[in-house]
Formats: structure tokens, sequence, C-alpha cells
């Protein structure tokens, strides 16, 4: 941050504080509006003497906000001067919408210039909680008075590293109903605070699509959870694992989960949306009759989607054709028996919101590892409910917006069964969509947590953690620790600690901070690591392979393509590095392989299919072409450039720097080029990349808003250039 913008930081922080703020004691903010604090006064200072009574320094800072700089101002200021842990915004309180920052996000990639500023912006309080993070105001819009828009600035840190932690308390009801919702949350969350609760009951849930429903990578979370929870691993019923074909509907096996009265935490891989978690598609089915019934809900939903009369005869004509089936198939699709018939149906495939109070969910946490289900800008959300749903959840973590497949979803989970405070964790491990909903001072009881000083600075300390400790998710937090603070053998230890460790977890933190550092470390390491027992660092090593795009993964790309098929998220990754490689090197490395392979019988078909795939992705390698061809429309050569961001194409580097170093090329091309080259933080090019892109943006005539996106690219690759 810069000496001029903390010191601003810090005389508004001053200006807003009142002399009794900077008392003794870890600090903790409660920040709420004005009509939400006179609704739920009784309440709120009931939390706020909670918080003391465990030694916080508690804080109420209530006003009617204008803006979240206010808000922002006020932590600021309780960080410098009161050693602030973290804060609690409880109803009305500023969203900012955070533009120009999707590399801050795992997945997230909305056009900004097709989409309107609501749905292409990322509500996320990092904004409040990463005081480093610099953004430029870009103004609100009147039909969502709370929301506050924002410019991630050129100037800032292209990563994420909070400084406290936040939780939201956002009622889904509004008025009276809504303060009713906080009233009561805080009632409960009284009573659950004073019992010691061990977190030692956890039940996972996989839902359909998540991971492609790859069996390997369902069977590796028990292993993972073993290593970080393992206390609840004393029975059946203290740790489930729970997969969408265990049973035609498994929603109803669901809720007796959430319902369970001991229930610690509640996982959800899932797709979702703000409204609706997605647990199961179309269920299993058994028999000929129940198969012909589930192909006709299928035909029936298809034609609900079509509009046109006229379109629903030809595609009706067109599968009675291609499936040999006649018109009975669809005589009943729009009939009122049918269309309740599938509604109910579709109703016991995911949990929606007018569910959630009637399930009074138990679980005291749940983690959604889905899309959009802690979208709190919505009036009502899934992670919302559940925490204002009637039963003793207290807290919830999910993201606003969508998330990334082959994300990890469970880095440092086993801080909170060592009893660290939910917001503790989340400080760790937070991205740009992810988002404490409910008290983030939460904590299942343990005694570890006691005994680390998150705050201590000496990387001794840290190494001491490391040794001494035996949980793999201390270990790991050491190492994450030792990162920030640029511990001068980092490489070293990350190379020796994975040759060394039996621990998923902490060699999946050797995997992910390795990455950050230039020389071969890396390269070898994932030559390495498509090996290990561990199902989610293979999938990463194959996918960081195409992301670097050095021929040298050639040969492991092919043996992982020709014999991991049976993992099919690492089989899925092997196909989409095919045109990131030199494609005739690969082409010709699978043939030799498989003409060695002594476990296919029919060669001939694996050669086929094997044509077929990487001949699509030619066809997808030269779309992405257009990005330098002169001769293309503007609006082309834009929209190819939106590929770059998901298919590096490492053999076409030089010609996008030409583009970008092209003053007669339109500006707007050349600010997107230069974005776009900001992924290619992996590239085995990346050192030519960030040269050329400093000596472009020091050139005189070179506008200052493609400046900007250079120097902004330049910061987001040397985040991985150490």
């Amino acid at each position: 941050m810069s000496v001029s913008k903390k010191i601003f930081l810090i005389i508004a922080g001053a200006f807003f504080l009142p002399l009794s703020l900077f008392a003794a004691g870890k600090g903790f903010a409660i920040v709420v509006d004005q009509q939400t604090y006179n609704a739920c006064k009784p309440e709120i200072d009931q939390y706020k003497s909670m918080l003391e009574r465990e030694g916080f320094s508690s804080y109420i800072v209530c006003r009617e906000w204008r803006n979240p700089e206010e808000v922002k101002n006020i932590l600021y200021g309780m960080y410098r001067n009161q050693s602030l842990e973290g804060a609690l915004f409880i109803g009305d309180i500023p969203i900012p919408m955070i533009r120009d920052a999707q590399h801050l996000t795992s997945a997230f990639k909305m056009d900004q210039e097709r989409f309107p500023f609501r749905e292409s912006s990322v509500p996320s309080d990092r904004f409040y909680d990463d005081f480093d993070l610099q953004f430029d105001y870009l103004g609100q819009k009147e039909d969502d008075p709370l929301f506050h828009y924002y410019s991630l600035n050129a100037g800032s840190p292209q990563f994420i590293k909070s400084d406290i932690y936040t939780g939201r308390l956002k009622p889904t009801l509004q008025g009276e109903e809504g303060y009713r919702q906080i009233r009561a949350y805080f009632t409960k969350l009284r009573v659950e605070r004073k019992k010691e609760n061990v977190l030692d009951v956890i039940t996972s849930y996989t839902g359909e699509g998540s991971f492609s429903n790859s069996m390997t990578a369902w069977r590796d979370q028990g292993f993972l959870m073993k290593e970080q929870f393992p206390q609840a691993f004393r029975d059946k019923n203290s740790a489930k694992f729970l997969f969408f074909a265990m049973y035609p509907f498994m929603k109803e096996l669901v809720v007796e989960e959430l319902r369970r009265e001991e229930m610690d935490l509640m996982f959800f891989h899932e797709h979702g949306t703000p409204d609706r978690q997605y647990l199961t598609a179309t269920p299993h089915s058994k028999g000929t009759e129940e198969y012909r019934d589930a192909a006709r809900r299928v035909f029936r939903q298809s034609l609900k989607r079509i509009k046109s009369p006229e379109e629903r005869t030809k595609a009706m004509e067109e599968w009675m054709y291609h499936y040999r089936i006649d018109s009975v198939w669809f005589a009943d699709a729009f009939s009122i028996e049918k269309i309740e018939e599938d509604s109910l149906m579709d109703l016991r495939t995911g949990i929606v919101l007018d569910d959630i109070p009637l399930i009074a969910p138990n679980a005291r946490m749940v983690i959604f590892d889905a899309c959009y289900n802690g979208d709190f800008r919505e009036d009502r959300y899934i992670a919302g409910e559940y925490i204002f749903g009637g039963g003793k959840t207290l807290v919830t973590f999910g993201n606003s917006v969508n998330v990334l497949q082959d994300k990890s979803s469970s880095d440092l989970m086993g801080m909170l069964g060592l009893g660290f405070r939910v917001g503790e964790w989340a400080r760790e491990i937070n991205i740009l969509e992810s988002h404490i909903i409910g008290d983030p001072t939460f904590r299942f009881s343990g005694e570890k947590a006691s005994q680390i000083d998150l705050h201590c600075a000496d990387t001794a300390y840290w190494l001491s953690v490391y040794e001494r400790e035996d949980h793999p998710d201390l270990k790991g937090l050491a190492l994450r620790k030792l990162f920030h603070l640029e511990y001068g053998e980092m490489p070293e230890l990350l190379v020796s600690t994975y040759r060394q460790s039996p621990w998923h977890a902490v060699r999946w933190q050797v995997y992910d901070l390795l990455q950050h550092y230039s020389g071969n470390d890396f390269a070898e390491l994932i030559e390495s690591s498509i090996h290990d027992p561990y199902e989610f660092i293979r999938r990463k090593s194959v996918f960081s392979m195409g992301r670097i795009g050095s021929d040298r993964f050639i040969p492991s790309l092919a043996s992982v393509y020709l014999n991991d098929y049976l993992d099919e998220r690492v089989h899925f990754n092997s196909i989409f590095t095919f045109d990131l490689v030199d494609m005739d090197k690969l082409e010709a490395e699978v043939k030799r392989q498989l003409e060695e392979n002594t476990s296919y019988s029919d060669k001939e078909r694996v050669w086929k299919e094997f044509k077929g795939r990487i001949d699509s992705r030619k066809r997808i390698a030269v779309m992405a072409d257009d990005a330098v061809n002169k001769e293309k429309p503007l609006k082309t050569r834009l929209s190819a450039v939106k590929m770059l961001r998901n298919y590096t194409y490492h053999n076409r580097v030089e010609d996008y720097l030409k583009v970008i170093a092209d003053d007669n090329e339109e500006v707007s091309l050349r600010m997107a080029l230069a974005e776009a080259l900001g992924w290619f933080s992996l590239s085995y090019k990346r050192d030519y990349i960030v040269e050329v892109l400093k000596a472009v943006a020091a050139m005189p005539q070179t506008p200052e808003a493609l400046k900007g996106e250079l120097l902004k690219s330049i910061a987001r690759i040397e985040v991985y250039m150490r």
C-alpha cells in the first residue's frame, strides 16, 4: 500500500473513531446500520458482551452508511490502533461490487462489456478485509443503492492476503421480519456458544456433475478429511461421505443429515445458484419401465424449454426418427397432471429456498463448494437461509459467484477442528468470491488454537511450528506463513517436504506454493506429482503442465491420456492441454506410446478417438488465431482474445506481443491482449512476456489506459516469479 494511501486511511479512521475505542485487547468491530441497530439493540449488545467475555475488545459501529469507504476507513483505523481481528456486518452494509479483478477469482470470467454491471461484477468483502488492495470508484446504479462499483487499480497488489476476517449477517426477509431473523440468530448463537462442542461429526455430500462424477476424486475426500479431522472417524455415523448415485433421490438422506442434532460440519460439493442446491439430476433407474419413464421426463423437460410451436414439432419429428419412437412419448407433455408430476419430481432433486425453513438445519457449520450459494447481493440466498432457518446452523461459507470445479475447497480446513475461529481459517484461504455468512468468531472446542500465534512474523517461530506439530494442517499453515514472510530457503524446504511428507494435505500445500517461484523446481515436481496418491494433486499437476506449455511435458501428457482414463478429471485435464503444447509432437508421442502399449486390445479404436479429440482442439486453436489477424473485424479479434484466458497458446506469444506494441492497432485490442497475457503466469515464456510488457509500458506514446493494463498484467505474472 502506498504511503499516501496509508496516511489517508489512518487520518480518516481516527476521525471516525471515539477515544474510548482504543482500549487494550483483541479488536472486533460490529458494523451495523442505524435502523437495524434500533430494532435489534438488546441482541447486538449481548453479542458484544459475549465477545468481551472471550477476550475481545469489541465495538459497535453504527450509522447510516453512505459508501464502503466509510466502513473501510473505520476498520483500518481499528486495525492500526486496536489490533483489529475481524468484523461482522449486520443488516444493510454497503456491498462492494468488484470489476477488473477476475484473476482473483477461481473461475469467474463474465464479459464486462457485454453484460450489465450487476451480473458482471463480483460482490466481495475483500474490499474491507484486505487493506492493501486498491480500487477506483465507479459509482452506483439507481436501482441498487446498496451496491457500489469499483475497479481494481493497476497499482494494487494483484493477489489477496486478508489482514482481518469478516462475516455478513444480512437477513433474507424485509422490514420487521428481517429484524426478527437477526434477533433469533443472536439468541441461538448465545445458546450454542455456551456449549463445549468438539468438531467430531461430519458429512460430505458430492452432487451430480461435481468433479465429472469421478469416483476416485470422491474417494480421496475421505482420505484427506481423515488427516484433517481424525477425531471424526470414530464410527460409521461420525464421518459420512455421500454420493449422488447412492440412491435415486438423495435429498431425503441429505435432509436427515442436516437435521441431525449432533451434526457439526456439513460439506456440499455441488452445482448451485442463489436459490438452489443441485443434488441430483435424472435419478438412476432400474428396469425397462423406469428407464422409459425417465426418458419421457427428459423429452418433456426439453419441449417445455422450446417456446415456438413450430420448433417443438420439428424437435419431436427429429427425436422420433433418431430414437425410433412414436408420438405417444410426447402426448401428455403439457397436461396439468404431468406438469405437476414433473414439478414435484424436480423438487426432489435439489434443495430450494423454501425448503430450508422446513428443514431447520442443525449442522453448526455448512460449507458450500458451489456456485452462487453465497450470493448475498440477492434478497434471499441459500447460505443466508441456512443460518436463519430455525435450526442450530450458526455459520456458512459460500461463494458469491461461480467457482472452479478444480478448486481446492479443503485448504487448512483442519484448523476448524483444532479450535481456530472460522474467520481465522477463512483469512488464510480467502479468494475474491468466498464469504462467511454469520458469526466469523464462532469456533469449535479445541486447545491447539490457543497455542499458535497466527500474527507472529518470525520465520524461526514458523519453522519450529512446522517441525514440532504433527497435524498436517498446522504444518501446511506454517508453510503458508513462511511463504508470506518470504523465507529465503523456501523452494528447498518445499521440495524436501514434498519428497518426505506422507500427508495429502501437506503435499498439496507444497504444490500450491512452489508454483510461485522461478526456476525448474515446480516443473520437476509436477513431472513426479502426476503420480501422487492424492487425485487432486494429480489433477492440478496435469493442468499446470498445460499452463506452462513446455514440450518437456509431452511424454507425461501422452502417458496420462493413455493410462489414466479411470481418473475422469485427471484425464479431462490431459485433453485440455492438447492445444497448449506442440500438437504435432504430442500426436507423434501418443502414437509411439500406443504402439508400445500392451493393455489395449483395440488400438485402432483408441487412436481414432484420440485423433478426434486432438483435431477438435486444433479447430479451437485456429479460432484464437483471429486475435492477430488484421483482416478480421475488430469484434472478431476481441472475441478471439477472450479465449486466451482459458487457452494459453504459448506458441503465439510473440504475435500477441507484436500487436500490443503496435501503435497502429486499436487501443481496445491492445488492452484486451495485455489483460489476456496476464493469464500466462506459468508460461515458459513468461520472462519474455514481462520484458516486452515493461518495454511497451515505458514508451512515452503508450496511452495511459493501456499502460495501466500492462502494469496490472506484469504484477499478476510476477506473483509467480519469486
